[in-house]
C-alpha cells in the first residue's frame, strides 16, 4: 500500500510540486503587502493539483516511450496502470478547479482556462510536434508565476518571473529532447533534434541560453530588482549557464544531457533564489 502511495506522489513529479510551491512564496514576497497564509496555502494546493494531474495525464500519454526513455517511472514499472493514471490525473483536474471557486474573478478564469487546454492539448497532441511541445511546457511552467501574482492582486509583479521561468524551461526542455532521442524515434515523435539534427538543436540551446543570460539583466537594470538580485544573478545562475553550454558542445550524449536537464533545474531554484532577494 505505501509503495503504491508513493507511486502516485512520484507520479505528480515531486520536484515540480516543489517549484510550484517556491513559485507561489516566492511571488507573494514581491508583492507590496505579503499574502495572507490561507490564500497561499491555496494557490499552492491549485497549483499542486494542476501540475500534478498535467504529469500524470502525460505520463498516461508516454507509456509507451517511458518503456525506453523513463522505465523507473511508475506506469513503466507496472506499479500504476494507465487506467489507473487517467483517472488520477481527472481527480486532480477537479479537485483544483474545485479549490479555485473561492478565488474566482475574471482575469483569473482566464489564467486557468488556457492552463488547463494547455496542459491537455499538449499531452494528447503537441507534445510529439516540434518546438511547439517545448513551447506548451514552458509556458505552462511559466503561468504559475502569472496565477498566483494575479491572485494576490498584482499580475505585473508575476511577469518578470514568468518569462525567466519560460525561458529555462524552453532550454532544458529542448536538452531532454536530446536525451530521449532513442524513444522519441521508435515512436516517430518529430522533436527538434529528430528533425533538425543535434548540432543546430545545439546551436537553437545556445542561442536562447545567450538570450535568457541578457534577458535576465533587464529586471535589474530597469529598476525592477536589487543589487542581490545583480549579485546572485551573476554568480549563482549565469556562470552555471556558461559551464551548461561549454559541457553541451562537448557531450551531446543522453547521458550527459540528462546531467545538464538537472544542473538547468537546479539553476532555476537559484533563479528564484534571485528573484526573491531582488526586492532588497
Amino acid at each position: 500500500m505505501i509503495k503504491k502511495i508513493l507511486a502516485y506522489f512520484r507520479l505528480m513529479r515531486p520536484l515540480n510540486l516543489f517549484q510550484g510551491g517556491i513559485a507561489v512564496l516566492v511571488t507573494g514576497t514581491l508583492m507590496d503587502y505579503f499574502p495572507q497564509w490561507t490564500t497561499i496555502l491555496i494557490t499552492v494546493g491549485i497549483v499542486w493539483c494542476f501540475t500534478g494531474a498535467g504529469n500524470a495525464l502525460n505520463d498516461y500519454c508516454d507509456a509507451e516511450i517511458d518503456q525506453i526513455n523513463r522505465p523507473e517511472r511508475p506506469i513503466p514499472q507496472g506499479v500504476i496502470s494507465r487506467k489507473a493514471a487517467l483517472v488520477y490525473a481527472i481527480g486532480l483536474f477537479i479537485a483544483g478547479s474545485l479549490l479555485s471557486l473561492p478565488l474566482l474573478m475574471p482575469l483569473l478564469m482566464v489564467i486557468i482556462s488556457v492552463a488547463l487546454v494547455m496542459l491537455v492539448s499538449y499531452s494528447l497532441y503537441f507534445k510529439v510536434r516540434p518546438f511547439w511541445g517545448n513551447l506548451m511546457v514552458s509556458l505552462i511552467l511559466g503561468m504559475a508565476f502569472l496565477f498566483a501574482a494575479t491572485v494576490f492582486g498584482d499580475i505585473r509583479k508575476g511577469i518578470p518571473p514568468f518569462f525567466l521561468a519560460f525561458s529555462f524551461n524552453l532550454i532544458r526542455e529542448i536538452v531532454k529532447d536530446i536525451q530521449d532521442m532513442e524513444g522519441d524515434r521508435v515512436v516517430n515523435a518529430r522533436t527538434i533534434p529528430l528533425s533538425i539534427g543535434i548540432p543546430s538543436t545545439r546551436m537553437l540551446i545556445f542561442f536562447l541560453t545567450v538570450m535568457l543570460m541578457v534577458g535576465a539583466l533587464i529586471p535589474y537594470f530597469f529598476n525592477i530588482y536589487g543589487n542581490y538580485y545583480l549579485l546572485v544573478l551573476v554568480f549563482a545562475v549565469e556562470f552555471p549557464l556558461v559551464y551548461f553550454l561549454y559541457s553541451l558542445s562537448q557531450d551531446s550524449t543522453a547521458e550527459n544531457c540528462g546531467r545538464l536537464s538537472s544542473l538547468l533545474k537546479a539553476d532555476i531554484f537559484l533563479g528564484l533564489l534571485a528573484i526573491f532577494l531582488g526586492k532588497y
